[in-house]
């Protein structure tokens, strides 16, 4: 068994989500989340998979996950490992860094990958010191800090490429339509129409352009409003009823696979 996650929700920070995980032997299945993420190993290692392709990470490795992005990450072998995670709204994000002409672009071009920054590493250890032992400006120093950090993951990391998406994106439109109606029963029939295709090709096209098919897609997406609802205070048997749960048992194991903690236990967090 692994010991319960630690995690950080500052009032004053109502933007940030901080959680540490020491001795972990917890698996997450594929997920994504609402925020920008920032993680960085700090014992053991463990297998980072984005989309189809998955590596190695060590102590010291900083990594970097964009809003929406399919991702795991999972002790190898086996072994128990030890980690830090900041979630960050990702519109307060990009207002930050918009602030001033040298982080302005950053957000846009930072994709989800594995960074080796020690300056970055160096910029987030303060920041845990700060959220552990306080401060008398926190915000102040958590956004100093999160500036620094993300220079340095800028100056570590390459840009990403620009996508060629179409505007008029059947598939973007069926996404779009599970996540509104994410709590209810939504037919493949009814995407694959909203997608001018096929069940079949809507199944292929989904993963290869979300990570995920739809029926796991919309599971992640009621994870992530029960989140929001734990966030707020709401009670774990309103919250599986309210995200479509019928059964509680399968909420809790739904939530606890992509989230690495008991409903109850991100409640009191």
């Amino acid at each position: 068994m692994s010991p319960s996650p630690h995690f950080w929700r500052p009032p004053a920070l109502p933007f940030f989500e901080g959680r540490r995980a020491t001795g972990s032997l917890s698996c997450y299945a594929p997920h994504t989340h609402d925020s920008f993420s920032i993680g960085v190993v700090d014992g053991g290692h463990s297998i980072f998979t984005l989309a189809d392709r998955s590596e190695p990470i060590f102590p010291g490795d900083v990594i970097l996950v964009r809003a929406g992005d399919v991702h795991s990450c999972n002790p190898a072998d086996l072994q128990r490992w030890s980690y830090r995670m900041f979630h960050l709204d990702s519109s307060w994000l990009a207002d930050l860094l918009a602030q001033t002409p040298d982080t302005c672009a950053l957000l846009a071009g930072m994709p989800s990958q594995v960074v080796r920054s020690p300056e970055a590493l160096q910029w987030l250890d303060r920041m845990t010191h700060t959220l552990e032992h306080g401060h008398t400006d926190l915000e102040r120093e958590v956004i100093r800090c999160l500036q620094h950090v993300m220079r340095a993951c800028a100056d570590a990391c390459p840009p990403a490429q620009a996508s060629d998406v179409p505007e008029d994106d059947g598939l973007q439109r069926a996404h779009d339509f599970l996540l509104a109606h994410c709590r209810d029963r939504v037919s493949l029939a009814t995407l694959a129409e909203l997608a001018g295709t096929s069940r079949y090709q809507l199944i292929r096209q989904f993963r290869r352009r979300f990570g995920l098919p739809p029926h796991a897609l919309q599971l992640d997406m009621k994870i992530r409003q029960a989140r929001t609802l734990l966030q707020q205070g709401a009670s774990t048997v309103h919250t599986a009823l309210d995200t479509g749960f019928a059964d509680q048992s399968h909420f809790h194991r739904a939530f606890k696979s992509r989230v690495a903690a008991t409903p109850l236990q991100y409640r009191r967090a």
